[in-house]
């Protein structure tokens, strides 16, 4: 119930949002190809607006598509209930935001212009735009087709990892505008690979 609840709701947002969605996904697609279009992005404040209103929406229908297809299955959710398994994910991406946000704090490099970080930084809101919106069009294509669960899970992850790859190229491309390529793995190491590797070591150990 409350699975198919969430569903509505977020389908009603991403409708309200759809006009913006049309508008900025050329800008969102030139970021996929090239780091540059993520600083011309965030240089456009109704660009960057729109961008940061549509991520927000994504989380919803991004929770749930990981719930329906349990792309994150720690061993503990196995005996909970649905609508506990899905808070768990809420939970879960919400801890993710939550870390990632210590190590933007924690690991501001002082050298790197301010312009820079901040465009690196919400890189990942456009690639998550973009992530999203593959999961969903996955989703229905293997719906649809019924495929299984297990075969349309493992491609969703093929996906992700893809998607994360290509994101962390982007971010060293936007990195290395200021600094070095070496400097800006560096920082990808503090500010994306360490909270993703606790993601991931989470769902193997527990």
């Amino acid at each position: 119930m409350l699975f198919k609840l969430l569903v509505l709701f977020s389908f009603l947002i991403v409708l309200l949002l759809l006009r913006r969605l049309v508008n900025i996904m050329p800008s969102l697609m030139a970021c996929m190809i090239r780091g540059k279009e993520s600083l011309n992005l965030e240089a456009s404040v109704k660009l960057s607006l729109d961008r940061d209103a549509l991520a927000l929406a994504m989380i919803i229908p991004f929770c749930l598509v990981s719930f329906r297809y349990r792309l994150y299955s720690p061993g503990f959710i196995e005996e909970m209930a649905d609508d506990s398994v899905l808070g768990v994910y809420f939970a879960v991406f919400a801890s993710y935001l939550l870390l990632r946000f210590m190590m933007t704090w924690l690991f501001r490099p002082q050298k790197l212009p301010k312009k820079t970080y901040v465009a690196a930084d919400k890189a990942s809101r456009s690639f998550f735009i973009v992530y999203t919106l593959l999961l969903l069009a996955m989703g229905g294509i293997f719906g649809l087709a019924d495929v299984q669960d297990a075969v349309s899970r493992d491609a969703m992850l093929w996906v992700s990892a893809f998607m994360y790859l290509l994101f962390l190229l982007r971010k060293t491309q936007i990195f290395s505008t200021s600094c070095s390529v070496f400097a800006g793995f560096l920082y990808l190491c503090a500010l994306e690979m360490i909270p993703t590797g606790i993601l991931v070591v989470s769902a193997i150990i527990f």
